[in-house]
């Protein structure tokens, strides 16, 4: 929280950092009736991927477009994005569903229906304008955090939740359940200590 308190310095001169593939709006919208509810469906797009080259911009889009999250050039809606429209924007959209590649979960994404004239696809140069500010005091203290997972009970808790709460294999899924009851053991034999004795522990910066 402190962290994102500190904000961004804006640079004297932009960096160039890579590629945008974007979706625009162009003027023809001003031509519709309807056009704050364009706008508002706009809103709530991913309308840009990135990449260092036009090549690598176009790749992730290809890839987005694989994965249901593009259709006909134009992003779809995730359901959450659906229900903050207003009526007359929902009517924009289509409902439809497909299977996640990974865990095979049934999803239900929404196409956006809008006037061909009203926007374009195009490669737009991207740029860093702005830098995060960067208070020592507060990286030192996340680095002394870091540090704490380090020690035995802490460091295999950590790395079993990092490794296996996004994987849906059945193999993997039988050796996080194996793993889980030690790190649960371990959890449990720290609720032995208060803080303060943890805290005054030695770090021990060897991974078991």
């Amino acid at each position: 929280m402190e962290k994102r308190k500190l904000g961004y310095v804006a640079l004297e001169k932009p960096i160039r950092h890579g590629w945008f593939r974007e979706v625009v709006i162009t003027r023809k919208v001003e031509r519709y009736r309807y056009k704050a509810a364009i706008m508002e469906v706009y809103a709530k797009m991913q309308t840009y991927h990135w990449g260092k080259t036009k090549a690598d911009a176009q790749e992730q889009w290809d890839e987005a477009t694989r994965g249901f999250y593009i259709h006909r050039n134009l992003p779809t809606l995730s359901k959450r994005q659906f229900n903050k429209l207003s009526q007359k924007a929902q009517g924009l959209c289509t409902p439809f569903q497909f299977r996640h590649e990974k865990s095979h979960k049934l999803i239900t994404r929404f196409y956006v229906r809008i006037p061909k004239g009203v926007y374009k696809i195009k490669f737009s140069r991207a740029y860093v304008t702005h830098s995060r500010i960067v208070d020592p005091e507060i990286e030192s203290e996340l680095d002394w955090i870091d540090s704490q997972l380090l020690k035995p009970g802490y460091y295999e808790a950590e790395q079993v939740l990092n490794r296996y709460h996004w994987d849906h294999k059945f193999d993997n899924y039988l050796r996080f359940k194996k793993e889980n009851k030690q790190v649960k053991q371990t959890l449990r034999n720290l609720k032995h200590y208060s803080a303060d004795q943890l805290i005054k522990e030695d770090v021990s910066w060897e991974i078991n």
